[in-house]
């Protein structure tokens, strides 16, 4: 038996609900052998909810489609290299435009009925979508955008959980508004990252070109220009605007991870946000050390090995457990300070 083909007919069998519980359990079972096999499976995930959202399922040859992409997927083959991740980002980029675009043209043949279309990008890795009016966005891992299938005349109003870049094309006429928890960024024609990830205290916008306007809870509104930073906390009210670097809080969509002098606990938030993994600093003296690193495209365990190797820490693994069905609860790590 070809495995690799057996586990894309259990996933294609799971997506469509048509699983028993036996495949179920193996696949499970599969996912759980590896963070590899983790990844790839939300990845296939990933590629699924973007074809199918946005129609009636019943109207739909689901496994035909999800078929006709893992043929394309097959072709790539999965990597078997530390950097698995790499491959992800390859083809998530490569291949949401091409279903995206498939989801508007079929969409589009009804003009008067408006769909909203939901994209997730898997941890681990991003995804780079094409919206209707040809503004660009790059969705970071763990995070989801919904939009409509097309924008209606007087405004662009997208929403935003995690974090995203956002290349918006200019049209002042159709406003570009993004909708987050706490916070909305109106634009016209901009380049700008936002992180709005649920759980965090902390909202950020930072920009890159042009000119936005940002608002706190519909209310507090101002300006933002190149080269700042806005960061509000929801926990104290207050929004704190900062001359930065802006390619640092953006260098993720080129698969990158830029620290400079920040303390050891954001880059151990910032890792365990984009695997999906809780890291837990046990020893406080060692949260705010200074740390300075980029790492470009390693996987979870080698950004681990590295901080290892070039911080005093030491870190203990702890197994996942089940959740439910093919939900597996978060990995922890937890952190220690090196004893001399």
């Amino acid at each position: 038996m070809n495995t690799d083909n057996y586990i894309e007919s259990l996933v294609i069998k799971y997506l469509s609900g048509h699983c028993t519980e036996e495949e179920k359990e193996a696949l499970l079972s599969w996912i759980k052998e590896s963070e590899d096999n983790r990844i790839q499976f939300e990845a296939l995930r990933n590629i699924w909810q973007g074809l199918n959202p946005a129609f009636n399922p019943e109207e739909i040859d689901d496994q035909k489609a999800l078929n006709s992409v893992l043929n394309k997927i097959n072709k790539l083959h999965w990597s078997q290299h530390p950097v698995v991740v790499y491959w992800q980002r390859s083809a998530a980029i490569l291949l949401l435009p091409l279903l995206l675009s498939l989801i508007y043209l079929l969409v589009s043949k009804e003009p008067e009925n408006i769909t909203l279309q939901e994209v997730f990008a898997p941890y681990g890795t991003f995804v780079e979508v094409n919206l209707p009016d040809n503004s660009k966005v790059w969705l970071n891992a763990g995070s989801s955008l919904k939009y409509p299938t097309r924008f209606t005349k007087g405004s662009r109003k997208v929403t935003l959980q995690g974090e995203a870049f956002f290349e918006v094309e200019s049209d002042p006429e159709n406003p570009f508004t993004v909708h987050t928890a706490r916070v909305d960024v109106r634009a016209t024609g901009t380049a700008f990252n936002v992180e709005a990830y649920p759980k965090d205290s902390m909202t950020s916008v930072t920009m890159v070109k042009g000119r936005i306007g940002m608002a706190i809870n519909q209310q507090k509104r101002f300006d933002l220009f190149p080269g700042e930073r806005a960061s509000f906390n929801k926990n104290t009210l207050q929004c704190k605007i900062e001359k930065t670097d802006p390619y640092k809080w953006y260098a993720w969509k080129d698969g990158l991870m830029v620290f400079r002098d920040d303390p050891l606990e954001y880059v151990f938030k910032r890792v365990g946000q984009t695997f999906n993994v809780e890291i837990v600093v046990m020893d406080k003296e060692i949260a705010n050390q200074p740390y300075r690193a980029t790492f470009k495209q390693e996987s979870l365990s080698e950004i681990l090995r590295l901080l290892q190797l070039s911080a005093p820490i030491r870190y203990v693994n702890y197994n996942q457990e089940t959740a439910n069905e093919l939900a597996l609860k978060r990995r922890k790590v937890e952190v220690y300070k090196l004893k001399k």
